[in-house]
């Protein structure tokens, strides 16, 4: 036992702690309007197994930061060398008593025992019970949590004790925990019970929000912590009551409900109450039942799992009644996985399913104007080294179900049963590379021709390169061999084709300096050229089992085939020229500016079309591509692509965009784009003009608009239109959006959405998350609940 006596040289009395234990959570009436809104999602508040809760209502920062005088006093300790285990240590103003038995300290009392540290007015200390009386206001931690009060009655060995008219606080990694409680018993090391309790897991001071029960029990060891007879209790107002809950103490995961989510829309008004069930470390499942007031109770959930060789999800719904639908008994299933195969291997499923047409329009929310292709595949791919070099392997069956339009139209793609790839490259000194791609696939269609292709594509390249240029030239050649079964009036045949492949890629850089109101800079100049040539053949008799035109774009004259997949092969004589400049701040690097114009020269004005027919091209160039990028101070951001068609006099496709984001939380962008021929809807074509607006900017007292404005010139129709109002609490312990959005998810059809989410800091989220939409519509957007 170490008993001192602290020396002052003016004695000013006792040491106030009780100056700082005022009431944490007081009555605090809400504007009536915001109350109201939650009322009306008060059942979707309490609902989470997780407990979180808001925010002061005040508008302004400086009220958090003086709210700050209601936390827990500091905690401090003597400063002397660390004890033996299970020693104490007692430094006071006055020590007085009977040394091995009982010990009465006054004035800033300090006691330390292992991790325990109390700090109080005054205490009785029995050295042989080791039962501790303290007055007239203490502190006492833990280790891991912090109790403060008026009276304590606590016994240093068993960690037991009372407290009366106490206050708490802990925290973990994960979350922060404060309350008070008219007592708060401690029943062993990092085990307590509160009754006549008010919680909640904002800030020191906020007391915004918080529950309040007749008890709580926090067990840290076992991470469970139960309130019963319990009221969830917003800006002073009660908003809904339950008589038990438990929740995570340390925000980790735990079985029990979860916060439902309220939605309301097109479908009228939708509500879905997830349980959770943490079954082992490893795998979870979670249970969805989801009821939809236009359309009846969809039942549905997921069922996750993660061991050391192997991962996955399985996911599905099912709506045995659809008031709003031609279809019953709709459904869907998602199921992926991952299968580690030794340490080079891996196997794999992707398969998602759903039971009609109309599914994804329904309850996916997607545009729906192209083919939805749902990917049912199984796939192993391997990696080993080879003959010196590097072998991958790729093997899969995969087929998709198609989608259909809502007027019926699709084009399924063909069903690969089974192909494999491999890919052999090997680096032969610092200059040159030898690449075999190798792939055998079989294509089956329900009503196209089917068959099989093989791919052989053996290449060798060289690179040689220094600081300020580079050259590239490469030599391969591509077989391809088909065996096509009859289909109609065609026989079973098979066709061959041979094709050598070369190219040239060679450029130049010029650096220079360049200084703008005395900021330095450094611009490049870099011309490229890029040769290809590929002998014209007629590949009409061949099919098109996976081959599509990319688009032109500024990359694709780089690029020696025009064409994806393996069924065509451009023919090519011609050389691309090129010119690049770009700016770097000298700085830091960055590149601040970038722009490049280039075009196509033909020698041979051969040219192979889609459908394998082999015409001469009209001129002798292609098109001009040009883009352009700026970062402007990390606040401008421009970007402009131009297609020009020669040909036509014409502009094929061009985009403008301009985004403003002066800090996180402010952006605002608006994007032109222009399509001379594109594809609108079900293979028709035509042309295109759209303007795409939108915005995230606060605009007082923390409150902050988003909007997107999405609007087609050619049918003068609005595509996507989107309207809200989120807002942040001063201290940052709540937040809430209110969005509205109207998109077109047909040609003729449109779908109307509100999503209203209250946020709960380090505890839940209430209603229905617009993130989503907000970040897919709003290039730059922040979500307002993680800026702090």
């Amino acid at each position: 036992m170490f008993f001192r006596v602290r020396i002052r040289a003016i004695l000013t009395g006792k040491l106030s702690l009780g100056d700082n234990l005022k009431p944490l959570f007081s009555q605090k009436p809400l504007v009536s309007a915001l109350a109201a809104v939650f009322v009306v999602f008060s059942a979707s508040v309490w609902a989470e197994g997780t407990v979180r809760l808001p925010e002061k209502t005040n508008t302004d920062d400086a009220v958090c930061q003086a709210s700050a005088a209601s936390p827990l006093p500091n905690i401090s300790g003597s400063g002397e060398a660390a004890l033996p285990t299970d020693a104490v240590r007692v430094v006071a103003d006055k020590v007085e008593g009977q040394s091995q038995v009982r010990v009465r300290a006054e004035g800033d009392v300090i006691v330390e025992r292992n991790t325990q540290i109390l700090n109080a007015d005054w205490i009785d200390y029995d050295q042989i019970t080791q039962d501790v009386r303290a007055g007239d206001a203490f502190v006492l931690n833990d280790g891991r949590s912090t109790v403060a009060g008026e009276t304590l009655n606590y016994n240093l060995d068993t960690e037991h004790g009372r407290a009366e008219k106490a206050r708490f606080e802990s925290q973990t990694a994960q979350r922060r925990l404060q309350g008070e409680g008219g007592v708060v018993l401690m029943a062993g090391k990092q085990r307590y019970r509160l009754e006549d309790v008010k919680f909640n897991t904002c800030q020191a001071g906020d007391n915004s929000w918080y529950i309040a029960a007749k008890s709580m029990d926090a067990d840290y060891e076992q991470n469970i912590g139960v309130a019963r007879d319990a009221r969830f209790v917003f800006g002073g107002v009660p908003l809904l009551y339950t008589p038990w809950i438990d929740f995570p103490l340390n925000g980790e995961r735990k079985s029990g409900l979860l916060t439902p989510t309220v939605k309301i829309g097109s479908d009228g008004f939708e509500l879905t109450a997830p349980y959770y069930l943490n079954l082992a470390p490893n795998y979870d499942a979670t249970i969805r039942p989801h009821y939809i007031s236009r359309r009846g109770l969809q039942l549905g959930g997921e069922v996750r799992y993660l061991e050391p060789a192997f991962q996955g999800e399985v996911q599905g719904a099912w709506l045995p009644d659809d008031r709003k639908s031609r279809y019953n008994n709709r459904y869907e299933i998602d199921w992926v996985h991952s299968h580690q195969i030794g340490g080079d291997g891996k196997v794999g499923i992707d398969f998602h399913q759903v039971s009609d047409d109309d599914y994804d329009r329904d309850f996916w929310g997607g545009i729906g104007s192209n083919d939805v292709n749902l990917n049912r595949q199984i796939w192993l791919n391997q990696e080993t080294n080879a003959w010196g070099g590097r072998l991958s392997n790729y093997f899969t069956f995969q087929k998709y179900q198609t989608l259909a339009s809502e007027s019926g139209y699709k084009n399924a793609p063909y069903a690969l049963m089974p192909r494999l790839s491999s890919n052999w490259n090997r680096y032969l000194g610092n200059n040159y590379n030898i690449n075999v791609f190798a792939q055998a696939t079989r294509f089956t269609h329900d009503s196209k021709q089917e068959g099989s292709r093989a791919v052989l594509y053996p290449s060798v390249a060289a690179d040689y390169h220094n600081s300020w240029g580079f050259i590239r030239p490469k030599v391969g050649v591509h077989v391809t061999h088909y065996d096509l079964d009859t289909f109609k009036q065609e026989k079973q045949r098979s066709l061959n084709r041979v094709l050598p492949i070369v190219s040239v890629d060679s450029g130049v850089v010029f650096e220079r300096p360049w200084q703008i109101r005395g900021h330095g800079f450094t611009q490049t100049l870099e011309p490229r050229l890029f040769y290809t040539y590929i002998p014209g053949r007629e590949q009409n008799d061949l099919p098109l089992f996976d081959a599509s035109e990319n688009s032109w774009s500024y990359e694709q004259l780089f690029r020696e085939n025009r064409y994806s997949g393996q069924d065509r092969i451009n023919a090519a004589n011609s050389l691309t020229t090129a010119l690049q400049t770009r700016v770097y701040d000298d700085k830091n690097g960055a590149e601040r500016f970038s722009a490049g114009i280039g075009q196509k020269w033909y020698f041979n004005k051969d040219s192979v079309l889609l459908d394998g027919s082999l015409q001469k091209n009209e001129r002798d160039r292609s098109d001009i591509l040009m883009f352009a990028r700026a970062n402007l101070n990390n606040q401008i951001f421009l970007e402009t692509h131009w297609h020009y068609n020669e040909n036509l006099n014409k502009t094929d496709r061009a985009d403008l965009g301009v985004r403003y984001q002066p800090e996180i939380g402010k952006t605002i962008s608006v994007r032109y784009r222009y399509g001379r021929y594109e594809e609108l809807y079900d293979a028709h074509y035509g042309k295109t003009q759209q303007i795409d607006a939108a915005l995230q900017w606060p605009i007082k007292n923390r409150y902050s608009v988003v909007a997107r404005y999405n609007y087609d010139f050619s049918h003068s129709k609005a595509l996507n239109q989107l309207l809200g109002l989120e807002y942040q609490s001063p201290c940052r312990c709540w937040s809430v959006s209110v969005v509205g959005q109207r998109y077109v998810n047909e040609v003729n059809h449109s779908k109307n959405a509100v999503f209203i989410q209250l946020q709960l800091r380090d505890l839940t989220s209430v209603g229905n998350n617009p993130f989503t939409q907000l970040r897919t519509a709003i290039p730059g957007y922040s979500n307002i609940y993680n800026m702090r």
